[in-house]
């Protein structure tokens, strides 16, 4: 009898050890499976994120982001440059070099002061209405096309098509300013050769 109860409690004892090993080799595998997964999403996160005054939300990746980032942060940069007044100018120029690229600075920031001081001795205001906006993901560009209307003092002196090209460099989780070019209405991300053409604030 004793005999039998060993068997028992041996074969009880195999049984306990068997679902041990196999419990042990499952939690190896899920642990390994995970290991891979993070090696290969390691770096290529996505963030979503919905920034003040831009109504569309945009992802952000290790080293890309999206069209509709993009395009908002053309569409930002735009207005920063276009729809100023003598009073407003300085301001939104000091705003918009905070997002230059670094390489870019000295030209944007040469650029946004004879604009502004050409808006200051003219007395005069730029509204720019887009009318579209076109995005080049991989190259980091965003053409837009619209109707740019000047005012001095209350009086509309000007409106006339205009298009802009927005060079853009993200760089270390950042959308950085690159250049805003004046461009020609049928090929704002200029896909044909073009002459040379004004700078940032060329109005």
């Amino acid at each position: 009898m004793k005999l039998a109860w060993m068997h028992e409690d041996i074969a009880s004892a195999r049984r306990a050890t068997t679902f041990l090993v196999t419990l042990l080799l499952g939690s190896m595998l899920v642990n390994l499976v995970l290991a891979v997964f993070a090696v290969r999403l390691f770096g290529h996160e996505r963030i979503v994120v919905v920034p003040p005054t831009i109504h569309k939300t945009f992802w952000v990746e290790s080293g890309r982001v999206s069209g509709e980032y993009l395009e908002q942060m053309g569409y930002f940069l735009m207005q920063l440059t276009l729809n100023v007044t003598p009073q407003s100018i300085d301001h939104q120029a000091k705003l918009l070099l905070q997002y230059a690229a670094p390489d870019s600075y000295g030209e944007l920031s040469t650029a946004l002061r004879a604009a502004a001081e050409r808006l200051k001795r003219d007395g005069a205001s730029t509204i720019f209405s887009a009318h579209d906006m076109l995005v080049d993901e991989r190259n980091l560009r965003v053409g837009v096309r619209g109707q740019l209307t000047t005012f001095i003092s209350d009086r509309r002196v000007a409106e006339v098509s205009k298009a802009y090209a927005i060079e853009l460099q993200y760089s270390g989780g950042r959308v950085f300013l690159k250049a805003f070019r004046e461009t020609n209405p049928n090929d704002p991300l200029e896909t044909q050769p073009r002459p040379a053409s004004a700078a940032v604030g060329a109005q």
